[in-house]
């Protein structure tokens, strides 16, 4: 627990210096499966949340809590890097062919 909040005030100096994915690793490799939600709850407030997966219309609850800014992008069935892929290749099988495709 201690080094999860570790990073998350590492995420924080990073954004107060006005650094972005661009600029900063830590953010780029944090930001490709979270995201950062600023916010400033005393008490545990659950919000609706859609999963950012191209194709996917699942929301999901997302729990704040306080002190926490570092959250889940993707909805359960899309969490691990293999259902995001499989999901993404289902999409392109899916498509229908164009004349230079075929």
């Amino acid at each position: 627990m201690d080094t999860a909040s570790n990073i998350e005030r590492a995420l924080l100096a990073e954004l107060r210096k006005g650094l972005t994915a661009e600029d900063s690793p830590l953010l780029r490799r944090v930001l490709r499966n979270n995201q950062i939600v600023l916010h400033n709850y005393r008490i545990e407030v659950i919000k609706d949340c859609r999963c950012a997966l191209d194709g996917c219309d699942r929301s999901f609850p997302l729990i704040l809590i306080p002190n926490q800014t570092l959250y889940p992008k993707y909805c359960r069935v899309h969490r691990s890097e293999f259902r995001r892929e499989h999901h993404k290749s289902q999409r392109e099988s899916l498509r229908p062919k164009t004349a230079v495709e075929r």
